[in-house]
């Protein structure tokens, strides 16, 4: 099977694991090995449940304030997924997702890829947000170039860097700052070096019992180029939103407009 720049499988592995292998040695000996982190972020007892995937790096501040965003009356349970050190999701949170009568899921860059190695269930509907199943490809994802450069100098400053690509301008970038992550560039170098080492140990996302339904391409992405994730997503309904950055949520800034994307 040939995944990226016309490279097989195991091409593509003895290319990337010596250097992992090298990298989680160095700087990453203390990888987590617990569950990811979740948490609820409103839970009223609904029979509806929107489970959302974050980006990598993040921590609960996006989902705080698309929630502070929502009008009150809402008609989902949230529960919020993110640290994809581990991809694996507490045994008590998959019976309680399990016991909804309708689940519906959204992610966002990194969290796309992450949400399909979580062992989930009976999903009804999957919003992919400027990401795809296949994080690390020249083809459908992130150029291995550039992923490998990212990581090789995340660093505290290297980091405002990257989150100022990630919202594609100094307004909407200092509007970002007032919810940022709160989380050291070591932990999230962590986290990339892991998702990074799964990405190149498994080829792409595990197999799921459900597939993504939507998808929302960023027309001014600078992480995930837009024609990757234009070829990544043939066959599923499709939207360019051509003003969007890599950070959709200035654009759908609350539940109810993320979950309206499912609905077109």
């Amino acid at each position: 099977m040939r995944i990226s720049g016309g490279k097989t499988f195991q091409e593509y592995r003895k290319y990337w694991l010596p250097y992992i292998d090298h990298l989680l040695t160095k700087t990453c000996s203390h990888l987590s090995l617990n569950d990811m982190i979740t948490r609820w972020v409103q839970k009223k007892g609904h029979d509806r449940l929107l489970i959302f995937f974050n980006g990598w790096g993040m921590d609960g501040g996006i989902a705080d304030y698309l929630q502070s965003n929502t009008p009150e009356g809402f008609g989902s349970d949230v529960l919020l997924c993110y640290d994809y050190r581990s991809t694996a999701l507490p045994a008590d949170v998959l019976d309680t997702v399990a016991r909804y009568g309708e689940r519906t899921l959204v992610a966002w860059s990194l969290g796309v890829w992450a949400a399909c190695e979580a062992g989930l269930e009976g999903i009804d509907k999957a919003l992919a947000i400027n990401g795809t199943l296949r994080p690390v490809s020249s083809e459908e994802g992130i150029p291995p170039g550039i992923f490998r450069a990212t990581l090789d100098n995340y660093d505290e400053e290297n980091r405002n860097r990257f989150m100022w690509r990630m919202c594609g301008d100094p307004v909407l970038f200092r509007r970002f700052l007032d919810f940022a992550p709160e989380r050291s560039a070591s932990e999230q170098k962590e986290e990339l070096a892991s998702i990074l080492q799964d990405v190149v140990q498994g080829g792409t996302a595990a197999v799921s019992s459900w597939s993504y339904t939507h998808a929302l391409i960023g027309g001014r992405d600078m992480i995930f180029p837009p024609a990757s994730q234009g070829f990544a997503w043939q066959g599923i309904k499709r939207k360019l939103v051509k003003g969007m950055a890599h950070f959709p949520f200035f654009t759908f800034s609350n539940w109810q407009e993320v979950s309206a994307c499912m609905e077109e």
